[in-house]
């Protein structure tokens, strides 16, 4: 997983890189093959601000997150994808499972 940071009004710092890194860790085992993960985070007035923008093989998902604390918005943010992850997984799984029953009761 490719994994692009962008900072926004704040200094990128090697401890906000290396938490970004291990929390996407969780994400890839949700999807095989390559995907690209672009993380935007940015400091406003009503608090810290973190985007993700997760593109892969036939899909893009988005999660965002406004908090005082910078780490609490990647653990939102992760949480969100994962959600989004596993109810694509889940709709995928279902329409190969109706698809074979088709095919099954046209042999018939």
């Amino acid at each position: 997983m490719n994994i692009i940071m962008n900072f926004h009004q704040m200094d990128p710092t090697p401890s906000i890189k290396e938490v970004i890194e291990r929390k996407s860790e969780k994400l890839k085992k949700f999807f095989e093959g390559s995907a690209e993960l672009k993380w935007t985070m940015s400091a406003r007035k009503e608090g810290h601000h973190s985007h993700a923008i997760l593109a892969g093989d036939g899909f893009i998902l988005n999660a965002d997150s406004v908090k005082d604390d910078l780490y609490k918005t990647f653990d939102e943010v992760v949480s969100k994808l994962e959600r989004q992850l596993l109810k694509k997984k889940n709709i995928n799984k279902d329409h190969i499972h109706h698809k074979a029953d088709q095919v099954k009761g046209q042999e018939l």
